[in-house]
């Protein structure tokens, strides 16, 4: 059997018997107060729904409360829109439990997450730094960021320019490396073979296991993922625009300078034979490329061989 409340529930969604439904029409018709209530129950209904348990078990409680004010006024021969009286206390006693439920949810709320599915995807974050996801990454602002501390997990690579703030450091964890600034503009690029973070302002910090390892600008830091060891690295060449955008664009560039940007973006070594080293070339690579794929690339566009030993590739004619 349906009390009122469940009965205009289900009078929307058209679960009603016949009879059931006529008499819920007949009341709407009767008074045009009655039409504000039903607007009222189901407008709170819907915005009710925020954790099935939660609703459920919240409004429960407020209906038994609200069935004790009821009782309450009718021992009192309280006469003036008996059933008006009712449905106030019933939509407040609604507004109350959908109250509690969200309090419940925001105490505990579930990691707030970004995703960068078929394009790169640009956020900003509570305290108004700057991430750009690149395809396929993903970002997870872990409960209570920017309480004490700014803490984020992100799978996949992503630019960070992160808004200063000595009291409240910004980490990021990536697989198995923590990354920690205060403010600070940085890019990280994770690939099966290394986890790189390449400092572009500022000062980073990474740490792994019982390792740690501190950065600044136009240098990285570099985790081997086959040996666990952290490096410092400086930069010999500017990467920031093959970052940003994930694509190496050369025009008429040598290929010995090529082949230092290459490595730089891709932790390996490159080796060309004499004949073919000052020859230039005009060409696009992508940065989310393996290595074998750009160093096959490069090869092909000079029509020339390759080979691999571990890291390190020769390039020859």
């Amino acid at each position: 059997m349906y009390n009122m409340e469940h009965k205009l529930i289900a009078f929307y969604e058209k679960r009603l018997t016949v009879p059931e439904q006529q008499e819920v029409e007949e009341w709407l018709a009767r008074d045009p107060e009655h039409q504000k209530i039903y607007a009222d129950t189901i407008t709170i209904w819907k915005h009710s729904g925020v954790e099935q348990p939660f609703r459920m078990m919240n409004k429960q409680k407020a209906w038994e409360r609200l069935q004790q004010q009821i009782d309450l006024e009718e021992g009192r021969n309280i006469k003036s829109k008996p059933v008006l009286v009712g449905w106030r206390l019933l939509a407040a006693a609604a507004s109350v439990a959908l109250l509690a439920a969200l309090f419940i949810v925001f105490r505990d709320p579930r990691p707030q997450q970004f995703d960068a599915v078929a394009e790169q995807r640009t956020i900003e974050l509570e305290d108004k730094s700057i991430i750009t996801l690149f395809k396929n990454a993903r970002l997870q602002v872990t409960p209570g960021f920017n309480d004490k501390t700014r803490t984020v997990r992100l799978e996949g690579d992503a630019r960070f320019d992160i808004a200063k703030n000595p009291d409240k450091p910004f980490i990021i964890l990536n697989k198995d490396i923590e990354v920690e600034v205060l403010g600070t503009s940085f890019t990280i690029q994770q690939r099966a073979d290394f986890n790189t973070t390449y400092v572009h302002s500022g000062k980073v910090k990474a740490s792994y296991q019982n390792q740690s390892v501190v950065a600044v600008a136009q240098q990285k830091i570099v985790k081997d993922n086959q040996t666990g060891q952290l490096s410092l690295v400086n930069l010999d060449v500017d990467v920031s625009e093959a970052l940003l955008t994930q694509t190496i664009r050369c025009r008429d560039i040598r290929i010995d300078s090529l082949s230092r940007l290459v490595e730089e973006l891709y932790n390996i070594r490159i080796e060309f034979s004499p004949s073919i080293a000052a020859r230039k070339i005009t060409s696009t690579y992508l940065t989310t490329e393996t290595p074998d794929q750009v160093v096959e690339n490069i090869a092909l566009t000079l029509d020339a061989n390759w080979t691999k030993k571990e890291n390190h590739y020769t390039i020859y004619k």
